[in-house]
C-alpha cells in the first residue's frame, strides 16, 4: 500500500487532542518563524495559482490554478507528483477527501457545480449540484468524516455527503437572519476545529455562528463586522485558528485582517495593512489580462487564502504584492493593556521573495511539515535553515 494512503488512513482516525499535541508545535518558536527561507520553487503553471490544501496527513498538496490545472505535490520529497486539467469546467478550491486519491474542487466555468475527481485514474466520481452562484469556500469535515461545506455566491451554504450527489443540508444566512437578498456580494464559512460550529461571513457585515448539528434553525450568535469595515470590500476568507478554535481570523477583498473572539464575536486585532496594499488592483490587474484564461469574477478565490495561521495558533502569515511573506506574532498581544481591537503592525518579514515578483494569492503552512507553501505564478515552499 502506498506509504502516504496509509498515513492518511491512520491520520483520519487521530482524535482532535491528539493533533493538538503534534511535535511541531513545540518547534514553532518566535526564532524559528524568523528563519524561514525560500528553499524551492516550481515554476509549473502558466497562470496565478488560486488555491492550495493540503491532505490529512501533510504529506501531499494539491494546487489549482488560473491556467486550469490541479497539480499535486509531495511536500517530504519536495517534488511534482502529477497533474490533471479541467478545461471544461476550471478550476479551483481543491480540497483532499476522506477517501484515498480523491479530490473536490469548485467549477469556474460552465456552472457552479462541485466535482469528485479520482487523481488517480483522472475520472470524475460524482457531481455535488445544488448552487447557483460562484463557490467561495469549500472544506472538508476536520473530524475525518465524509462530509465536506461548501459556500457560493448564491447565498448559500451547504453540507454534502461524498456518497450522495445533493446537499444534505442548505441554509441561506441572510434569509435566517431577516434580510430579503438571497443573493449576495461576498461569503465565506468555516468548521471549527472539531467540526461542530459553522462561521459564516457575509459580505461587509455579519459574522454568523452555526451548531452543525441544528443548521436549520438558524445561527445562535450573530455580531456585525467593525464598523470600520466598509460596504465596498466584501469577505473573501474565514478561518478558526487553531489548535482550539477559540479565535476567527476574517480577511477582506482591501487586504484588511481581523480577529475575532469565537465566542463573543468581540474583535480583538486589527493586522496592519503595510504588506497589503493595492492588493485587489494587482490581482484585478492580473485577473484582466487578455491572455489569460481567468476573469475577473474569479477575484475572490483569489484572495480567499492569502492569509494563513502556523498550527500552534500563534503566527498569521501572510503574502503581499511583491512576492515576499510578512508575518504578525499573534500571541504577543496577549501582554498588551490597551483596549480591544488593538492594531497590530507585521511583526517580521521573511528575507527572500518569490523570483518572478508576482502578488502572493496563496499561503498556507503546512499543520504537519515544518513548511510554508506560497502561490503566485509560481509555486514556493518555504522552511528553516
Amino acid at each position: 500500500m502506498d506509504m502516504a494512503i496509509a498515513m492518511e488512513e491512520e491520520c483520519t482516525g487521530q482524535t482532535l487532542s491528539t493533533l493538538r499535541s503534534d511535535p511541531l508545535k513545540t518547534a514553532l518558536t518566535r526564532k524559528s518563524i524568523s528563519e524561514f527561507r525560500l528553499m524551492k520553487q516550481f515554476k509549473d503553471n502558466k497562470a496565478p495559482i488560486t488555491s492550495l490544501d493540503y491532505d490529512p496527513t501533510g504529506t501531499r498538496c494539491i494546487t489549482t490554478s488560473a491556467d486550469e490545472s490541479l497539480r499535486i505535490y509531495n511536500c517530504v520529497q519536495g517534488k511534482r507528483d502529477r497533474v490533471s486539467y479541467s478545461k471544461k469546467y476550471g478550476c479551483s478550491l481543491a480540497q483532499f477527501t476522506k477517501q484515498p486519491g480523491c479530490v473536490a474542487y469548485a467549477s469556474t466555468k460552465l456552472n457552479d457545480t462541485v466535482r469528485y475527481l479520482s487523481y488517480e485514474t483522472n475520472q470524475f466520481i460524482r457531481y455535488f449540484v445544488g448552487h447557483s452562484g460562484r463557490v467561495t469556500s469549500l472544506q472538508r469535515s476536520p473530524d475525518g468524516s465524509s462530509t465536506m461545506m461548501s459556500a457560493a455566491l448564491d447565498g448559500t451554504v451547504r453540507i454534502w455527503d461524498l456518497g450522495v450527489s445533493g446537499p444534505t443540508v442548505t441554509v441561506n444566512p441572510e434569509l435566517l437572519a431577516g434580510n430579503a437578498s438571497v443573493k449576495t456580494s461576498g461569503i465565506a464559512a468555516s468548521y471549527d476545529p472539531s467540526a461542530s460550529i459553522v462561521a459564516v461571513v457575509l459580505a461587509s457585515s455579519e459574522t454568523h455562528l452555526f451548531d452543525v448539528r441544528e443548521m436549520k434553525r438558524g445561527p445562535f450568535k450573530t455580531a456585525p463586522l467593525l464598523p470600520d469595515i466598509t460596504t465596498e470590500s466584501d469577505v473573501v476568507g474565514v478561518k478558526f485558528i487553531p489548535p482550539f478554535g477559540d479565535c476567527i481570523l476574517i480577511s477582506m477583498a482591501d487586504g484588511t485582517n481581523q480577529i475575532v473572539d469565537a465566542f463573543s464575536l468581540e474583535c480583538r486585532l486589527k493586522l496592519g495593512l503595510a504588506a497589503h496594499s493595492n492588493g485587489v488592483e494587482e490581482r484585478s490587474r492580473v485577473l484582466a489580462d487578455e491572455d489569460s484564461p481567468a476573469s475577473k469574477p474569479m477575484l475572490h478565490e483569489y484572495m480567499s487564502q492569502r492569509v494563513t495561521v502556523t498550527p500552534d495558533g500563534r503566527t498569521v502569515i501572510a503574502g503581499c504584492d511583491n512576492g515576499s511573506v510578512v508575518y504578525w506574532d499573534i500571541s504577543m498581544t496577549k501582554d498588551l493593556e490597551e483596549k480591544p481591537p488593538v492594531l497590530l503592525n507585521p511583526t517580521g518579514v521573511w528575507n527572500d521573495t518569490h523570483q518572478d515578483g508576482d502578488a502572493i494569492g496563496v499561503c498556507s503552512f503546512n499543520p504537519h511539515l515544518m513548511e510554508c507553501l506560497t502561490g503566485s505564478g509560481s509555486l514556493a515552499l518555504w522552511t528553516v535553515m
